[in-house]
């Protein structure tokens, strides 16, 4: 990831409004249409905001992007944790949070040898589709789970993990957190990078050389093949006109030692689903409803003399805007030349 303007840290005292999915990758004439949106309050918020920041995928094969998408890193970096790609580790934070976590044990007489800090992951339960040969990654909100089957799927599925040492916890429905040795320092793909996507290049382990699977990458890609037939024939499948036919695993990485505690940015997820789907229209219609629920109050804070921060993520970049007094040249130029839309919302693909 490159920085195109001078990094900003996040440790900045700053209220910040983090919104995935805020930047729209054009293929074609969205730009035109962006241009002429209908989002009065944040043409106001950029009037009186400069950009502080741009960070940019940088180019890695065989994948072309991170296995961590832009809004997660930059949520990480806004909590303050070290930036791995892959390893970022919302899996142990939500452990922490239902009181699983283990706390390492201290080297003494009575344990000579230093137990290893929990490793943990989410498995989420999904549908691979396959068609023409290619297999994609269905969004599991479309799975639609009550506790009950849940339930049942986890009391068939939690015995193969068991024996090879990974242990499953509920979390919510269609989603367990795993802890094992295994996850330890083990890079995983986002969901929100894969889904509607080919898996292929996304499954764990697939960003080296097939002979150089990890121990971790081979036993999880194993487990995944087993619970495919498992489910294949499950009961919990009949009836269903969207089976639940493997899992995905994510959220690997390790808390740092020293937890920072910076103030958590308000993340928006209003964006996600019509991002994901690809559905353009939707995505404005939606943008128009964080015109008027986030960014509204966001200037309202402004003008109550509250600093605020926003940061805007795309596909494989993200922006930070600071609130600012304009100068009369910054004034001068908005009343003049207003700010198209496009400009700001629309990103172009990255490019190898």
């Amino acid at each position: 990831m490159t920085s195109v303007l001078t990094s900003v840290p996040f440790d900045l005292v700053r209220d910040t409004s983090l919104i995935p999915f805020s930047l729209w990758t054009t293929h074609g004439p969205e730009a035109s249409v962006l241009a002429k949106a209908e989002l009065p309050h944040l043409r106001a918020w950029l009037s009186q905001a400069r950009r502080v920041d741009v960070q940019v995928d940088a180019v890695q094969a065989p994948l072309l992007a991170t296995l961590s998408p832009p809004h997660e890193r930059a949520w990480a970096q806004a909590v303050g944790w070290p930036v791995t790609d892959g390893c970022l580790p919302w899996a142990v934070r939500a452990a922490a949070a239902h009181g699983l976590t283990v706390t390492p044990a201290q080297t003494d007489d009575a344990h000579p040898t230093p137990a290893q800090p929990s490793a943990w992951a989410f498995i989420t339960l999904c549908n691979w589709h396959v068609s023409n040969g290619q297999v994609t990654l269905g969004d599991p909100a479309y799975l639609q789970l009550d506790d009950a089957t849940d339930a049942t799927l986890l009391q068939a599925m939690q015995s193969f993990f068991a024996e090879d040492g990974i242990v499953l916890h509920p979390y919510k429905p269609g989603q367990w957190l795993a802890q094992s040795p295994l996850l330890a320092a083990l890079p995983t793909a986002s969901l929100d990078r894969v889904i509607g996507r080919n898996i292929d290049p996304w499954l764990v382990g697939s960003q080296g050389a097939s002979e150089q699977l990890s121990p971790a990458a081979k036993l999880l890609r194993r487990l995944q093949n087993e619970m495919q037939m498992l489910l294949y024939t499950h009961p919990v499948n009949e009836g269903r006109s969207l089976t639940i036919n493997s899992f995905w695993v994510h959220g690997t990485g390790a808390l740092p030692e020293a937890q920072p505690t910076r103030q958590e940015p308000v993340v928006v997820h209003t964006l996600r689903q019509s991002a994901l789907q690809q559905d353009f229209i939707g995505w404005l219609d939606a943008w128009q409803q964080v015109d008027a629920q986030v960014i509204a109050p966001m200037l309202a804070r402004v003008a109550a003399g509250t600093p605020q921060r926003l940061v805007l993520c795309g596909e494989h970049e993200f922006h930070v805007y600071d609130s600012a007094k304009p100068s009369l040249w910054q004034r001068l130029r908005t009343h003049l030349a207003p700010t198209s839309l496009d400009t700001v919302l629309a990103v172009a693909p990255l490019k190898d």
